[in-house]
């Protein structure tokens, strides 16, 4: 009850509709039990990296593996190698930094401010991994190769940035929610009802992430 005690109405209505609502599509479509638990990994880390809260980054860790296992599954072999070799040790980081810049007495994580040098370093790096990212993700034959593609190189970016403690990271998840609405929005268009679990996430986390920059900016 202590670490309910700071939660808004707001924070309680998204997280308690999210629940109920990928619970229930879940179960109408008979989705498997991966599904249903990388949505809800998702809206639980989101909600808690918005409050500022560090155990936010350690669901990040449980959500990166369930998500792995499910793109694995749907052939989006791509995500798989950058979210094991690159989300999840960027996300230890993010436990230990986040952990370090603790704020006790609010039990939220401090805020940072990314110079304007790091910015071009992170635009840099982008530029340079987007065409061996894209061969890689061609080369294994990954569904929906551009907009896996675009996914990857944002997520990369948020994820960093979230690790970082910026608030931009926020900017760049409300971004790619929506290429994420693409991504699994066209296996469930084409008839894979199962995956409607996983296709809520994004729009939850897309009103989540639009507060969590709302939240940062105060």
């Amino acid at each position: 009850m202590k670490k309910l005690k700071n939660w808004n109405l707001f924070e309680i209505i998204i997280l308690s509709v999210g629940t109920i609502l990928i619970l229930f599509s879940g179960i109408i479509t008979k989705s498997e039990i991966l599904t249903i638990a990388a949505s809800l990994a998702g809206i639980f880390c989101a909600l808690l990296q918005a409050k500022g809260k560090v155990f936010g980054q350690i669901i990040g860790l449980i959500e990166i593996i369930l998500y792995s296992m499910l793109s694995f599954k749907n052939k989006y072999y791509g995500e798989v190698i950058i979210y094991m070799t690159i989300m999840f040790p960027l996300y230890i980081v993010g436990v230990i930094s986040w952990i370090k810049n603790n704020n006790k007495e609010t039990d939220t994580v401090n805020k940072n401010e990314i110079k304007k040098k790091e910015w071009i370093l992170l635009a840099f790096v982008n530029l340079i991994i987007f065409m061996p990212l894209y061969y890689m993700l061609r080369y294994f034959n990954t569904s929906q190769l551009i907009i896996s593609t675009i996914s990857m190189i944002l997520s990369i970016c948020a994820v960093y940035l979230i690790v970082r403690r910026s608030k931009f990271g926020f900017l760049f998840y409300i971004l790619n929610d929506i290429i994420l609405l693409l991504l699994w929005g066209i296996p469930v268009l084409q008839g894979n009802f199962a995956l409607i679990p996983i296709l809520l996430e994004p729009v939850i986390l897309l009103i989540n992430d639009s507060y969590g920059w709302k939240n940062w900016n105060k």
